[in-house]
């Protein structure tokens, strides 16, 4: 009896042993597989050293890891606008007519850096747009209140976070005040963005008929791992002819109410003309990804648009640079590195998070070697520790190319914002990190006309008055452990 039962627990054991082996031999098979994937997909050097090494020597860890947080390229959002494309052939017409330059139409006259932008990521120019700035919270949320309460037609909106408090509900009031005017309003919000949103506040405005969706980046089987991506567009759309585009999401800290932060520095754009539908028609690709429908109210009239007539006429020129890890180049670095490459003067750039990759290190000591006058501006404090810490790292090593690089004292600076000489523009929401580079869906907002990039000038220079410069030496870092948490956000700075 007792041998029965030592060679029926020995067969257990065995059997045991026996399904680990094999998990562990299935997992060390796969981590050397996806090795050889990142050796083949992964897009920088440092990342595929980091991932390989990672996958070969703690496969347990680091595989399910890769899955989530190395792919760079968003499946399925393109195959979902042809598969739309099929039922609403006019629709999808007028968006590829709207994003898509026809070169033959395309002026070259002007040779401006804006022309330059627009050309690097075929994308066309609409000039005789309205233009206004939109500085700081309050002006912002007071005209957002104001073009949604003024629509006729229809409202689009995309916002990457949607809090649930004073901010949050006035606009969700005023989105519901319009609905219920016969006005079709439509919200689409990032779900990790959202991810502290309650329900309740999202079935309030469906209840009131607004449309509202999340961009679900994991619809289908294949997609289940793209948790790492985010549409982190800021968008306002209203009947087809006025939009806004900017840096700021819903929430209270974007007014400098909240308890952590005394005042938020940001910054937006106010448009009126036909550079509006080209923004409806970013609005409209992601729709698509998320409903798997149409937008039928919306208007793709083309209107007559001024055309640019010689060197001095660039009023009302803007251009819409909308990318994503969908695209099958890397069109945010190539945004920027075209912007830099036509400095001549100045290249001045505010950004939250300093983290660029080595594209854009190379333009930045191009533009620097060329006497061009560049420096960055960067938050004093945090709201996202990760990217903060690894911001001391690249400042140093812009320090090496003398770039210097101010920290704002008066509140959290996050306007995304690029000044070339006196020229061009760029406002919206890429960051100058891997995130907004490679694996968020972004769009800003390249303006040419003088006026307009003038009193961006004058933003900026009030911005820098209120600095600090923080890379005029080498001393390191204190306390100790922030050299440390440094080191380590770098090291993770492709993940980002």
């Amino acid at each position: 009896m007792t041998a029965t039962i030592d060679m029926a627990h020995l067969f257990e054991t065995w059997s045991v042993l026996t399904i680990l082996s094999i998990t562990i031999l299935v997992i060390q098979l796969l981590a050397v597989w996806s090795a050889i994937h990142a050796l083949k997909h992964v897009r920088s050097s440092q990342a595929v050293v980091a991932w390989v090494v990672g996958l070969l020597t703690l496969p347990f860890v680091t595989l399910p890891l890769y899955w989530i947080f190395a792919r760079h390229r968003f499946a399925g959002y393109r195959e979902a606008i042809r598969e739309i494309g099929q039922r609403h052939q006019r629709s999808v017409t007028a968006i590829r007519h709207e994003l898509s330059t026809e070169r033959d139409e395309q002026s070259t006259s002007l040779h401006s850096p804006l022309e330059q932008v627009a050309d690097v990521l075929d994308t066309p120019i609409s000039y005789g747009n309205e233009l206004g700035l939109l500085i700081n919270g309050d002006s912002f949320f007071e005209e957002l209140y104001q073009q949604i309460a003024s629509a006729k037609h229809y409202v689009y909106a995309a916002f990457y976070i949607l809090r649930d408090d004073p901010v949050g509900r006035r606009f969700a009031d005023t989105l519901i005040e319009t609905a219920k005017k016969g006005v079709t309003v439509r919200l689409m919000y990032d779900e990790v963005g959202c991810i502290r949103l309650p329900n309740a506040y999202l079935k309030r405005l469906s209840d009131a008929g607004v449309d509202v969706r999340s961009f679900n980046t994991r619809q289908g089987f294949i997609n289940r791992f793209q948790i790492n991506f985010r549409n982190h567009r800021k968008l306002l759309v209203v009947d087809g002819n006025r939009a806004m585009v900017g840096g700021l999401n819903i929430g209270e800290e974007y007014r400098g109410d909240a308890k952590w932060v005394s005042h938020w520095r940001d910054t937006a754009i106010l448009i009126k003309g036909g550079v509006a539908r080209k923004i409806q028609a970013v609005f409209a690709g992601d729709y698509y990804w998320a409903a798997r429908t149409d937008l039928p109210e919306a208007d793709w009239t083309q209107h007559h648009e001024p055309e640019a007539s010689g060197t001095k006429n660039l009023e009302g020129a803007v251009a819409i640079c909308a990318t994503g890890p969908a695209d099958p180049r890397p069109r945010a670095t190539m945004m920027f590195v075209a912007a830099i490459n036509e400095a001549k003067m100045r290249a001045w750039i505010s950004t939250p998070y300093l983290v660029p990759d080595d594209s854009l290190m190379v333009a930045l000591a191009m533009a620097k070697a060329r006497g061009v006058d560049v420096r960055f501006l960067i938050p004093s404090m945090a709201d996202q520790w990760a990217v903060h810490l690894a911001g001391f790292y690249y400042e140093q090593e812009l320090r090496e190319f003398d770039i210097p690089v101010y920290r704002y004292n008066e509140g959290m600076m996050h306007q995304k914002c690029v000044l070339v000489d006196d020229n061009l523009v760029l406002i919206g929401s890429t960051n100058f990190d891997n995130r907004s580079l490679y694996l968020n869906f972004e769009l800003m907002v390249a303006v040419g006309d003088p006026a307009f990039v003038a009193e961006a000038k004058q933003m900026l220079e009030n911005d820098f008055a209120q600095s600090t410069l923080s890379n005029a030496s080498q001393k390191p870092l204190r306390p100790w452990l922030s050299r440390v948490g440094t080191g380590v956000a770098r090291l993770f700075s492709p993940v980002l």
